[in-house]
Parts: C-alpha cells; structure tokens; sequence
C-alpha cells in the first residue's frame, strides 16, 4: 500500500516538475485571444456575406443608374464628389449589367424550369410507350366514345 502511494505522489511531484513556464502560458494565451479574434472576425464576414447575397444584381444596377442620374442633378454642387459618384456609378452599372447577361437564370417561382413538350412537362426517366402499349390505348379510347 506505502508502495503505491509513494508511486502516486512522485508522479504528482513529475507532474508539477513538468508544469509549463510562465512563457509557454502567456504564449498559449496569445493563440487563444488570437483563435477568439479570428473566429469573431470569420463570424462577422458570413454575417456580411449572408446580407450581400440577399441583394439582387437588378437592385444594383438601380442604385448604379440613380448614382448616375444624381451626378447629372448635383454635379454642380460639389463636382470633385459628384465626379466620383458617376464613376462609381458606371463601374456598377458595367458589372452588374454584366453579371445579369452572363449568369444563368432560373425561373421566376425559384423551381427548376422543366422541359415542355406540345405545351407538357417532360418528366426525365419517363419512358415512351410501346407499339403494342399505344395500339391499345387507340382502341381503348376508341371504343369509349362510342
């Protein structure tokens, strides 16, 4: 049992031994308020990321052409500012104008658009009838307007 005990606290006495230096800890601590930083600022980037991608490219090119109307009312009254705002203006309007034309569009309910056929959706993985299928629905319909 003395055996056992004595084992139990030199390891106790190891550990406090091999207990980190006033460097290492500060060191340490660093890294945590750096991770803590980092991870605050990574947040607020989605957060940002999340409101732009809320905005259409069809707003922007709005805000661009009002930037550019307001140069046209304004541009007397402070003409070095307002000579920014029309650049401004222009660089929005080519870009968003640009993503508009060459971006795919989906339909206008959000679903993904479906192939028609004489004014039917196609289903994929629809297999067509065969003779023998249609000879019968011929004859069926036929036969059911009488």
């Amino acid at each position: 049992m003395t055996d056992r005990l004595e084992r139990e606290i030199e390891e106790i006495l190891d550990k406090i031994e091999k207990f980190p230096s006033p460097e290492s800890r500060r060191a340490r601590a660093r890294k945590q308020a750096v991770r803590r930083f980092g991870g605050a600022i990574a947040e607020r980037q989605r957060a940002f990321a999340s409101k732009l991608g809320r905005i259409q490219m069809s707003q922007v090119m709005l805000v661009s052409f009002l930037l550019i109307l307001g140069y046209f009312f304004f541009g007397r009254y402070n003409p070095l500012l307002m000579r920014w705002v029309l650049y401004a203006g222009i660089i929005l309007f080519v870009t968003s104008f640009t993503i508009l034309m060459f971006t795919r569009r989906s339909s206008p309910s959000g679903a993904s658009s479906q192939e028609r056929w004489r004014g039917r959706p196609v289903r994929p993985g629809q297999q067509s009838a065969t003779l023998a299928e249609r000879v019968q629905m011929w004859w069926r319909q036929r036969n059911s307007r009488r």
